[in-house]
Formats: structure tokens, C-alpha cells, sequence
């Protein structure tokens, strides 16, 4: 599972995106703006492509607000997301093999 201290601290997110997966399902984070205030945005969507060569009706995302405190919501919400569909995530890994 992932846990905040897996994620990188919020300077990471100025410069690049952050990707990661957890048994089929995978993830991107990304420094991003809403009504011109940065946000984190954490995206999930099933292996094995990468985000840019997912289909956007495969991705579901959420927003954050872009602060330290935000890590910890972001690896919770991850989780769940990987808990409420482990057998779905773990077809998906099964393709990469």
C-alpha cells in the first residue's frame, strides 16, 4: 500500500509528475491549477499503459489542495480506491505478465 512517506515532499511536484502503481492500478499526480490556485490532482486508471496512453473514460481523478498536509489525504484515498476494487486492479495486472 502507499503511505505519505512514499510520496515526495511538495517541492517534487513544482518540476515533474509522480506515477506509481499498486497490483494493476495505476497513478499520476500532478501540480495542476483550479481557478488559478495550485492544486494536487491524483489520477488512478488500470495498468499496464502508461497515463498518456490511457483512455481518459479508464482514468478517475481527485483534487487536493497543494500542501504538505495534502500527502497523507492523497496515499488514504489511493488505498481506498485500490481496496474498494482490488479484483478489478489485479485483471489488470495480470495483462502485464
Amino acid at each position: 500500500m502507499v503511505t505519505s512517506a512514499d510520496l515526495f515532499h511538495l517541492p517534487y511536484y513544482n518540476k515533474a509528475t509522480y506515477t506509481g502503481s499498486i497490483c494493476g492500478m495505476r497513478y499520476y499526480i500532478e501540480k495542476t491549477a483550479e481557478n488559478e490556485t495550485p492544486v494536487l490532482r491524483a489520477w488512478i486508471f488500470p495498468g499496464p499503459f502508461c497515463f498518456a496512453k490511457t483512455q481518459d473514460s479508464q482514468k478517475e481523478s481527485k483534487t487536493f489542495a497543494f500542501a504538505e498536509e495534502s500527502l497523507p489525504a492523497i496515499a488514504s484515498w489511493l488505498n481506498e480506491q485500490y481496496e474498494q476494487r482490488a479484483s478489478y486492479w489485479q485483471e489488470h495486472t495480470a495483462l502485464i505478465h
